[in-house]
């Protein structure tokens, strides 16, 4: 009974990962709608910047793929500590970095701001995405 608990918790780790993949959706979502209302001449620009919250889903899918193998290996507490780690990290992070991504998609829309400038903003949030995966990796191969 005990197996079957802890094998029930590393799956539930594995689909908390879902949360990094919502998060990112939401991002995209908001980032790609500021997008929507630029200046066609502008709009590159934000299309490029609109893009960047799609790497939390990222991160989520490669921490449930290197979660394959200890899962095989019965190590279950450290899959369901992964997988809400990174889940829940990157469920805030792209959904956040969505909101700042839009208001740089605004600022060079506004001719307030370059690319280049929204881009280091977004950078802050997914920074945090970063070390829930590499904690995690840590967690699974260290």
């Amino acid at each position: 009974m005990e197996e079957i608990f802890a094998q029930t918790m590393a799956h539930l780790g594995l689909a908390a990962l879902g949360l990094g993949l919502a998060g990112s959706a939401i991002g995209l979502a908001i980032a790609g709608s500021a997008a929507c209302g630029m200046r066609p001449e502008a709009r590159n620009s934000g299309l490029a910047v609109s893009v960047l919250p799609g790497t939390q889903g990222l991160y989520s899918f490669a921490v449930g793929y290197l979660c394959l193998q200890p899962l095989e290996e019965g190590r279950y507490a450290t899959v369901f500590a992964c997988g809400m780690l990174t889940g829940i990290a990157c469920l805030f992070s792209g959904w956040w970095q969505g909101r700042v991504c839009a208001s740089g998609i605004q600022s060079i829309n506004a001719e307030r701001m370059t690319t280049a400038q929204a881009m280091l903003l977004a950078v802050f949030p997914e920074f945090y995405a970063i070390l829930s995966l590499a904690f995690s990796a840590l967690m699974l191969f260290g």
